[in-house]
């Protein structure tokens, strides 16, 4: 056995790429060593089933892709809710959030993407009260709980995943408007005509789109979001689009890629 082969395979990334993987790699090699982090406590889910979750359609416990015994009985050593922090290529090791030092012979990273919000005004101290990413199951509970209260919710991004949020909010009886930068929405996958048609689709579901809407801001007040100001089309004056007590929003555009914030709304 080489020295790579004793080290064995780390597996940075525990989302349904590192999973994959790790599923794989064991079906074909059952001795190799492998490690795998996850900064998430939870095992690997099916991320496209969460806007299920958040609508209420679909228990948490129902999306997970591996159970809990899966890693125990295929030799796995699974560092769930542990960051990788430092990777030291010359000695071949990663370091991580709970102290550890975890030599490697193979190193893959599955790290997937983060949720970006872009700094702007009503920002510069974090997300306010009532405005939540949605990339994560803990966020999909952190806006479900929102949207308890709510009746409204803006969501920002008219991407895919953003039309998830939307969709999401929309089963739990929100009344929801999407705003989206391009002219028409999801348009890294569909074309023009599509994305018309998909307008049509979410219109007859109750969900309202404002296309090439810029949002150049939150308004806040005690710490909370009360409002949403876009750049109208053209150059015009800033328009505000109310929010409320709590509002999610979600993104596909590039500047907010892949999160999606929501905010929903308590308010009239």
């Amino acid at each position: 056995m080489s020295a790579a082969d004793a080290a064995g395979v780390v597996v940075v990334g525990n989302g349904m790429a590192g999973a994959r993987f790790v599923d794989e790699l064991r079906s074909r090699d059952a001795a190799t060593p492998v490690t795998v982090f996850g900064a998430e406590a939870q095992r690997p889910y099916n991320r496209i089933l969460l806007s299920n979750v958040l609508a209420g359609k679909t228990r948490a416990d129902h999306i997970s892709l591996v159970d809990a015994a899966w890693y125990a009985s295929h030799g796995v050593d699974a560092r769930l809710g542990v960051q990788v922090t430092r990777i030291d290529r010359a000695a071949r090791a990663v370091h991580a959030s709970d102290g550890t030092v975890t030599p490697y012979g193979t190193l893959v990273l599955a790290t997937g993407s983060t949720a970006f919000v872009p700094p702007m005004p009503g920002l510069e101290d974090g997300l306010p009260d009532g405005a939540e990413v949605f990339r994560t199951l803990e966020d999909c509970g952190r806006i479900s709980a929102l949207a308890d209260s709510a009746r409204r919710a803006v969501v920002v991004g008219g991407g895919l995943l953003g039309i998830e949020a939307a969709r999401g909010l929309m089963g739990r009886g929100l009344e929801v408007t999407v705003l989206h930068l391009a002219g028409h929405l999801m348009e890294r996958q569909l074309d023009p005509a599509a994305g018309k048609v998909l307008a049509r689709t979410l219109a007859a579901l109750g969900i309202g789109t404002r296309l090439q809407a810029a949002v150049t801001g939150l308004r806040t007040a005690g710490g909370a979001v009360t409002g949403v100001e876009l750049a109208l089309p053209g150059g015009g004056p800033r328009s505000s689009a109310p929010t409320w007590s709590s509002c999610p929003a979600g993104s596909g555009r590039r500047w907010a890629s892949p999160g999606t914030r929501a905010w929903p709304s308590a308010g009239p």
